[in-house]
Parts: structure tokens; sequence; C-alpha cells
């Protein structure tokens, strides 16, 4: 339990929406090698973290169908931290869940980054930087990336971390996103697994792949960037998600499944419909449970949203 005088720090923990995923190949160790350009959202859950008095670190989270067991990634965090800082210090977390599971939105590896990020600071810093990402990148592929705080180029399996120019991320940060997901998970084993079945079709060069990077770096034409390795081979099985995103792109709407799915994102732009038309446009092709969130391209850094509680 937490002692009265124990601080306890609140941290934003973001979604994440790949603009462009572009998997190259599988490699001998079973991962994929990847390129792709993450950005994180104003959106996300919140993750309240403190030092506790026991031997044990404790999950809570009021949010159903959350496993708050060794399983969860923020526990998994908690175990690597004490043994990289050799301490015995234990911890309690409480999960505000906003971002819906299986969605390709990276809630569970932008929780484990922002635990660690917590129990540094809870900690007064012994661990650098260097050494976060290196914990961040044992927890999960896509676990560094929330621990830069703004768009950045992934590569390997995920955990090789590209700055984009200045100007570019001040020009991404603010823009806005409409999240929209229907009304089931889609699991990233399942997913990588249509991946391989479609290969080699499914898989982009790494040649391919920075031409096109390249090309945006120069026009920084958003829409034209846009590409999800995923979307083919997820799409075969959920018709649902291309017939949306094609009827979407038909009025104009850049759009794109984020991940391996199955919340997809809209940039709507000075010629789009409005948001409200296209929510109902969303709702009509997927129903009322629809999950749809209005964000942005979080514009300040994500790491220094922590507040004492």
């Amino acid at each position: 339990m937490t002692s009265a005088a124990t601080p306890r720090l609140q941290f934003q923990s973001p979604a994440k929406i790949n603009l462009f995923l572009a998997v190259h190949r599988r490699r001998d160790d079973g991962f994929h090698e990847l390129s792709s350009l993450v950005a994180p959202l104003s959106f996300g859950d919140l993750l309240e973290v403190s030092i506790c008095d026991g031997d044990q670190d404790h999950l809570s989270c009021a949010q159903e169908g959350v496993p708050t067991g060794a399983e969860n990634l923020i526990l998994q965090a908690a175990q690597r931290f004490r043994e990289a800082t050799e301490g015995a210090q234990c911890f309690e977390f409480s999960l505000d869940k906003r971002i819906p599971m299986g969605a390709g939105l990276g809630g569970g590896s932008g929780n484990a980054a922002t635990a660690l990020r917590a129990m540094n600071q809870l900690c007064h810093e012994p661990l650098s930087e260097h050494q976060l990402l290196g914990i961040a990148a044992e927890l999960g592929s896509d676990c560094p990336l929330f621990l830069t705080g703004q768009p950045t180029l992934m590569r390997g399996r995920g955990e090789q971390l590209e700055s984009l120019p200045a100007d570019l991320v001040s020009e991404l940060c603010g823009r806005k996103v409409l999240l929209f997901k229907p009304d089931f998970p889609i699991a990233t084993a399942g997913a990588y697994q249509r991946l391989i079945a479609s290969a080699p079709h499914s898989y982009i060069s790494e040649v391919a792949a920075g031409e096109q990077l390249e090309a945006f770096y120069g026009s920084r034409d958003l829409g034209a960037l846009l590409y999800n390795s995923f979307e083919g081979p997820i799409g075969e099985k959920f018709i649902a998600i291309p017939t949306l995103l094609n009827d979407l792109r038909s009025m104009g709407l850049a759009c794109l499944m984020s991940g391996s799915g199955s919340c997809c994102f809209a940039l709507p732009g000075d010629d789009s419909p409005s948001i409200s038309e296209i929510k109902r446009y969303v709702t009509d092709a997927w129903g009322e449970t629809v999950f749809f969130v209005e964000t942005s391209i979080a514009a300040a850094d994500t790491r220094s949203s922590a507040r004492s509680r």
C-alpha cells in the first residue's frame, strides 16, 4: 500500500498511429524487419504510479478485459527496472484504460514505456535515457518509440529509432487525426500470420520504402505517404476495413489502418467532409458501437506529461 507521504505521479500514456509501415522480410529470429514513421497522439490512457510498501508490485484497472497480472507489460517493466537499478522498491500502478485493445494503437507498449519513465522519475532518475531505451526494446518492439515523445522513424524490428528533421516534426505536431475502430479487435500474432501467408506480395523492399520516405521528406505530402503492409492481408479477412477506407478515400479523405489493426485513422484537410459527416459515414458503415475519437498528433513532448496527485 502507498503511504500518505509517497508522491503519486500521473502520466499520460499516448496512443500512436503508423503513418507509414513497410514490412520488408521475416528475419531468422522470427521477427520482421520494417520501416515505420510513427506518431504519438494527444489521446491516450492515464497511468498513476507511486512507490509502495511491501515486496510486490500492484496494478489496478477498472476497465473490463485488461489483464492485471504478470502478463501485463507494466508489471514486466517494473521487474526490469528493479533488475537494472538493483533496487528493492515496489510500485503501485493505477491504469485508466482509454485506448482500445487489439487496435494497432500501441496501448500496451505505451503503458510499459510510460511506467519506465514514471518509475525513473520517482526514483530520482537512476537510469539514463539510453538505459531506458534498452529496457523498452526488451519489453516490446515498439516500446522505445513512446520514450521519444514525438514523431519518429522506426527501423529494425522497431527498436532502432531515427529522428526526423526538426521542421518536419513541427509540421506534423498538432495535425488533426480521427480514430475509428470497428467493434472487433485484431490480435497482433494473427495479423503477422496473415502477413506471412501473403508473402512475398505483402513485403516491400528497404529500397522502395526508402524512396517513398525520401519523396515525403521533399514534398511533405502526408496523404501520398500513407502506406501499411498489413492492410492488404488483414483486409482479405476483415473486408469491412478496406471497404470503408476505400469509400473514404474516394471522398478525398487521407486514411489508413494503423499498425496491425483494427483501428483506422483519417487526416481531415481543408477540402475534406466535416468531422460530423465523417463520423456519420463511419457509423453507418460499422454500426453505432464504433469507437470514434477526434485527436491530434501530440503537439508537445509527451515525456513531460507527468503531474503530482
